[in-house]
């Protein structure tokens, strides 16, 4: 798990924080990054137009990728230009064993996305990999700094179990479990099974805490979130999407508007 991580990029600001959190997970993990521009001429409306112009758009990857490189003193950096559809791409890239991680950026503004909907979305919905979704400049978890499992289904299967105890060992910090449910008492029996779980696995070494908060009219899935993590100073969401454990609403919600990182394990 995060053994090869896979950096999309271009020349929009708002890939900025993605781009440190890359640097920054390289780095702690001590693993490879690959960072891809994917030239998308039927975006930009070059389809038709002529080599040269559609030559012109490649080279401004390649300028793109380049400067990334030049300006990373601490880590090595593997880029990779390619053309299509930017979730196609990316999907078929995960497929060809290029990396098993994706760090993903807003790629568009608020208002474009109201429009066009989310291209993050979409890209998670072409493949299967772990994904990072940074929005904003934000430190890695770590000891003192717990990561916020979520998760809405009736259970966390086994594999969930597993990604989340090597997840904490990865990144030596606690894991706070959060349920989300219709009513109180539905979440219980998998939110104790699941801490049990982990606490038999981790041992003494690792704080395992668990809440469970019921949504409502006037309790969001994102603003409980928001809220838990407030309070419990948690620097990431992880969601186990593994099996049922996380709702397609729940990811929809936390991916777009959670206040730190999200983490999808796969």
């Amino acid at each position: 798990m995060f053994d090869k991580l896979l950096l999309p990029i271009d020349p929009s600001k708002r890939l900025k924080p993605a781009r440190n959190y890359a640097l920054a997970l390289a780095k702690r993990l001590d693993v490879p990054l690959v960072a891809t521009y994917v030239s998308n001429p039927s975006k930009t409306g070059t389809v038709t137009a002529s080599s040269e112009t559609r030559r012109g758009f490649e080279a401004l990857g390649k300028r793109q990728l380049e400067k990334f490189i030049e300006e990373t003193e601490d880590v090595k950096i593997e880029s990779i230009l390619k053309t299509g559809k930017r979730r196609k791409v990316l999907a078929k890239m995960i497929d060809e064993g290029v990396a098993d991680t994706l760090i993903l950026g807003p790629f568009r503004s608020f208002l474009s996305r109201l429009f066009t909907g989310s291209e993050v979305e979409r890209i998670l919905d072409s493949e299967s990999s772990h994904a990072f979704v940074v929005r904003k400049e934000h430190p890695l978890p770590g000891s003192g700094s717990p990561a916020l499992v979520v998760f809405d289904g009736p259970v966390l299967p086994k594999d969930a179990i597993e990604k989340l105890e090597d997840f904490s060992r990865k990144f030596k910090c606690d894991l706070e479990l959060l349920h989300i449910g219709a009513e109180v008492f539905g979440g219980a029996e998998a939110i104790d099974k699941a801490v049990e779980g982990l606490r038999e696995k981790l041992g003494g070494e690792f704080h395992i805490t668990s809440t469970i908060v019921p949504f409502g009219f006037f309790k969001s899935r994102k603003n409980i979130v928001n809220s838990v993590v407030s309070s419990e100073g948690a620097r990431l969401v992880l969601l186990p999407d593994i099996e049922d454990a996380v709702s397609d609403i729940l990811l929809h919600h936390l991916v777009l508007s959670a206040s730190v990182p999200v983490c999808v394990l796969r």
